[in-house]
């Protein structure tokens, strides 16, 4: 007994010893611009985390208790935040339309690159909610306004004016005006900012923007630090602005500007490669006037890539009656048919894309020989493809598609068996001429099934999601995410309000020990009912 009581000592020793504590991987500071907001008004958290760990970390997420505060936007790391740097993260979030005194807790969760999740910071925020504004007492006498277009052209320059206004008695120091801009957005010309403003006085800040060559939209965030007596103070405020890209209305060097190396996918002149071409005794082809000319109506009043697909997308489904029989790759061939085969369709859909100046191409399942698989059709916008599967009936982002039911099987072809997922990429039509996207598929996908079930699950319940994965290794974690991302959205937080995080990865590893090594079904949904099944 007595060399028992010596063991946590020794082990304690040895972990000092050897540098192997868990060092705090941040120091969090949250915080809120407001106490007091109108019904249905905006105000900000803002939260600032110092990398105090040992590797960088990669991602920030916040959570409020309260489901009627909303959250309107989210920020993201730009880059990972190394060790020993510091970041400051804004949210954007919506008071609730009930007037009252609230008790809301934010909690933040930091990830770092080993993918291990920190939570623990937290803070009990209190938020008054008035009926008018009247109600809100004054904090300072600087007034700030900010005015901006709601929609810009992409590419195109414009100007946020930001007036800075002294209604008091004495001046203001003004410290820093900021802007945080949306994603690709440009300062192009700043102004100088006046350091007093006196009583009543004002000035008016002009800047100029570029905005990118891409559909965005979300809030201009603008920080105004100033001192007034002596206390330093912060004042920030939102513009709404929507930026509209059309790509079909640009010439190429806007467009090769605008898409970079993925304007190599509007330019390829065949939708399929050689084998193709020879299976079914047909060039693909595109013949992009006629094309154009056919389609160019449903865009003009789409402002994006995926507004213009969409509207594509519901045309071939609406026009044609499918079947299983392909008969031609040409797209001009398919346009006046009456039915058609999902694989048709696919073809008629990235041809019609790339006549919009859409960088658009046919993905399928590559076993050495065939490359006609599972025909699936990829676009582009805004920095992430996205897929349309005729057949599944489905129209989403990669990340989405990821986490549809169907693609589970896949995953396994590609991991477990000889398969890859291929682009079809010809430029002479003459035998295989593809490449492997696989690792595009495969490189992020643990974080991209993650995050699309966190978004399912009600906010609550979100943190329960860590436990259930924590001890699993990343073959288990991804089998564990494809289970959920399969469930109902009702079924999953049914399950995980009922569920104790710890039991239910059993249930799920013991489902994984039992199938791992069995073909998947298309559907992965039916391992779902079979878990679904413990807990009804």
């Amino acid at each position: 007994m007595k060399h028992l009581k010596l063991i946590p000592i020794v082990l304690a020793f040895l972990v000092l010893s050897s540098g192997c504590l868990i060092k705090e991987p941040a120091k969090v500071d949250i915080s809120i611009d407001k106490t007091a907001v109108k019904v249905g008004d905006v105000f900000h958290v803002v939260v600032k985390v110092n990398n105090t760990g040992k590797v960088a970390i990669i991602g920030v997420n916040l959570y409020i208790n309260n489901p009627d505060f909303r959250i309107l936007q989210r920020p993201s790391l730009d880059a990972p935040l190394k060790v020993g740097d510091v970041a400051e993260l804004i949210w954007i979030v919506q008071a609730p339309s009930k007037p009252g005194r609230y008790m809301v807790k934010a909690s933040v969760e930091v990830v770092d690159e080993l993918q291990r999740t920190w939570g623990g910071f937290y803070k009990e925020l209190v938020m008054n909610v008035v009926e008018n504004e009247s109600e809100i007492p004054a904090f300072g006498v600087l007034s700030t306004s900010v005015a901006a277009p709601e929609e810009v052209e992409g590419g195109n320059e414009f100007e946020v004016k930001i007036t800075l206004k002294n209604t008091g008695n004495a001046p203001v120091t003004v410290r820093e005006v900021s802007l945080n801009l949306l994603d690709g957005m440009e300062v192009i010309k700043e102004p100088d900012v006046p350091v007093n403003v006196l009583p009543k006085r004002e000035y008016t800040l002009i800047y100029v923007i570029k905005a990118p060559y891409k559909p965005e939209e979300g809030y201009l965030t603008i920080s105004v630090v100033y001192s007034e007596n002596g206390n330093e103070k912060r004042e920030l405020k939102n513009k709404f602005i929507k930026v509209i890209w059309r790509p079909w209305n640009y010439d190429d060097g806007t467009l090769r500007l605008a898409y970079g190396e993925e304007y190599y996918w509007i330019a390829l002149p065949y939708l399929v490669d050689g084998f193709w071409k020879e299976k079914f005794n047909s060039t693909s082809r595109i013949d992009r006037e006629l094309l154009r000319n056919e389609s160019i109506s449903l865009v003009k009043n789409a402002t994006s890539e995926v507004e213009a697909a969409k509207a594509v997308y519901n045309m071939i489904k609406s026009r044609y009656s499918f079947g299983d029989i392909t008969t031609t790759t040409n797209p001009t061939n398919i346009l006046p048919q009456n039915k058609i085969s999902y694989e048709e369709g696919t073809l008629l859909f990235t041809g019609i894309l790339r006549s919009l100046n859409i960088p658009a191409r046919v993905v399928t399942l590559y076993n050495g020989n065939d490359c006609t698989e599972n025909v699936i059709s990829e676009f582009y916008s805004a920095g992430k493809w996205y897929v349309v599967d005729f057949k599944k009936g489905f129209f989403g982002s990669r990340e989405e598609y990821m986490a549809t039911p169907y693609f589970p099987r896949i995953y396994q072809m590609v991991t477990n068996e000889l398969y890859n997922l291929v682009a079809q990429a010809p430029e002479e039509e003459e035998g295989h001429e593809h490449v492997d996207v696989s690792p595009e598929y495969l490189a992020n996908i643990e974080d991209s099934l993650k995050e699309v079930v966190l978004e399912r699950l009600n906010p609550t319940l979100r943190p329960k999601l860590s436990v259930v994965l924590i001890d699993m290794n990343q073959n288990e974690r991804i089998f564990t995410l494809f289970l959920f991302a399969s469930a109902p959205q009702g079924e999953l937080n049914l399950v995980f309000q009922k569920a104790d995080p710890k039991n239910l990865a059993k249930n799920v590893d013991a489902l994984y020990n039992f199938y791992k090594d069995k073909q998947w079904p298309e559907n992965f949904r039916e391992y779902w009912n079979i878990l679904m099944e413990v807990y009804r």
